[in-house]
């Protein structure tokens, strides 16, 4: 008796229109939030951003003028004519949200993205469809960076609206251009963090591993930034620090570059570092994921 194989049926059916990165940052995002400790850093970063506006909230009501006093304390504590509370303010949340929430949210959800997909294989399945490298790229790294963005921008964005709220007509001018100008620095800043913990992923194929170098790359190499300024006094030395380049694109956005202090990274090299380490760990990225692909 011959065997005889099932014909195959042409779907005419109706298509998807949309990207095929769509899905895959939707399963992302489900799988992140799917982790109890990324929903309790985002859940945590965004309670403190609340309790800062309630604090605003209490100042105003309890001390119309509270602004005042604290600008007159802080020329006598800082013995600097131009201490005011303005768009500068916004730098020093950085070491609030951006510095703790983005190092442990891409060492608790990061790091396992493409490592899981490594070790079960996961690749041969999603490129044995019209999938291409690119788009699961996009797909993986969109998702990763809106957590970033969300524990790290979504806080300051709320202290700034409380803000807004919450002062006079002159104060609403300083501040105007503070959401656009973090957004677009954060943005960046949350790109490269992705961007360079999967590229870490996709070269030590362990979750561990990335860990590790991840802590290295973080933690270490900006302590050896710190050094090697105080050794050389030259402050490009600070460049190797990501919080530090950080710290400085974000000023820079902000226009309050010059009221930082001469101490930190030049700006152009701050901006260049960080769009060189996306722009390498694309690289990276891209070239072992088309390996594993039969698309370009």
């Amino acid at each position: 008796m011959a065997f005889r194989a099932a014909e195959y049926e042409r779907y005419h059916g109706p298509r998807a229109k949309r990207p095929t990165w769509v899905p895959i940052a939707a399963a992302t995002l489900r799988r992140g939030w799917a982790s109890k400790w990324v929903r309790r850093l985002s859940f945590l970063s965004l309670l403190m951003g609340f309790t800062i506006v309630v604090i605003l909230y209490i100042a105003n009501e309890v001390v119309p003028d509270w602004r005042t006093v604290v600008e007159g304390v802080g020329e006598r504590v800082s013995k600097e004519d131009n201490f005011r509370i303005d768009a500068r303010f916004y730098t020093h949340l950085l070491g609030m949200f951006v510095n703790p929430f983005l190092l442990i949210l891409s060492l608790v959800f990061g790091h396992d993205l493409i490592a899981s997909d490594l070790r079960t294989n996961a690749m041969e399945a999603y490129f044995s469809r019209p999938i291409t490298p690119f788009s699961y790229l996009l797909g993986r790294t969109l998702a990763f960076v809106g957590f970033l963005m969300l524990a790290t921008f979504g806080p300051i964005l709320m202290i700034w609206l409380g803000d807004l709220i919450f002062s006079s007509e002159g104060h609403i001018e300083v501040i105007r251009h503070v959401p656009l100008a973090m957004f677009s620095a954060l943005l960046l800043s949350c790109t490269t963090v992705a961007l360079m913990v999967q590229a870490i992923t996709m070269l030590t194929r362990s979750a561990v591993w990335t860990n590790l170098v991840f802590l290295v790359l973080f933690v270490m190499v900006q302590g050896m930034g710190v050094m090697l300024w105080g050794i050389t006094d030259n402050t490009s030395m600070l460049a190797i620090s990501y919080f530090q380049d950080t710290y400085v694109v974000c000023a820079a956005t902000l226009g309050e570059l010059e009221n930082i202090g001469n101490q930190h990274v030049p700006a152009p090299l701050a901006f260049g570092v960080l769009i060189g380490l996306a722009v390498v760990s694309f690289g990276i990225l891209l070239r072992g994921l088309k390996r594993r692909s039969l698309l370009a």
